[in-house]
């Protein structure tokens, strides 16, 4: 069973609302899917730091991310994956944090290249790697109306007020997405291309 799936993509960019309506499809055809939204969420300690990182630089943030996602890793998702029937749909893992950090880097100029971190985290079996990636990339300029439009947040506001910033932290992440063959790009911005993707995303599943 290739169970775990890992959604990407910048705020705004309709990743959250991708992975669930793959999952009501899944759930339809009679799979069992789990939608976990990743770090800083379910655990104690993972609320404790998301409320520490809203006061924190963002260099220093990473850390408390990368520690709470390395617990959500251990302690939730691999018990799901032990069942090989579940399908665990991550929104979010660690490619959306380390292109943010990599672009804040680039925009500060500073070397803030962090790629072999969830490398070595794979590599030693506290991250998993994902069998397949998706990445919600619509066009930039439908990102910046959905941005103008979302909800007051730490990040979000940052990004309204360095739109130089948030383009860099796209062409990063739109970068990463096509280096891999493991990964699917979705144009969340068009029906027609969520529709293709999902079904594209089924038959990997059932083949």
């Amino acid at each position: 069973m290739n169970n775990f799936i890992v959604f990407e993509g910048i705020c705004c960019s309709g990743k959250t609302t991708t992975c669930k309506l793959l999952g009501e499809k899944l759930n339809e055809l009679g799979y069992e899917s789990i939608y976990n939204h990743g770090a800083m969420t379910y655990t104690d300690v993972g609320r404790e730091f998301k409320e520490v990182t809203s006061k924190k630089d963002l260099p220093i943030s990473v850390v408390y991310f990368f520690t709470d996602l390395i617990i959500n890793t251990q302690k939730i998702i691999k018990p799901h994956l032990e069942n090989q029937n579940t399908i665990v749909l991550q929104d979010r893992y660690y490619d959306a944090i380390s292109t943010y950090i990599n672009a804040y880097g680039e925009y500060c100029g500073s070397d803030y290249n962090i790629y072999r971190v969830p490398e070595v985290l794979v590599e030693n079996d506290l991250l998993i790697k994902p069998t397949l990636k998706i990445f919600c990339i619509p066009p930039f300029e439908i990102i910046k109306e959905r941005m103008e439009q979302s909800k007051t947040s730490t990040v979000h506001d940052f990004y309204r007020q360095h739109p130089k910033f948030l383009n860099q932290v796209y062409d990063e992440l739109e970068k990463k997405a096509k280096e891999g063959t493991d990964s699917i790009i979705i144009d969340t911005s068009s029906s027609i291309s969520v529709d293709e993707s999902i079904e594209k995303v089924l038959n990997f599943i059932k083949n």
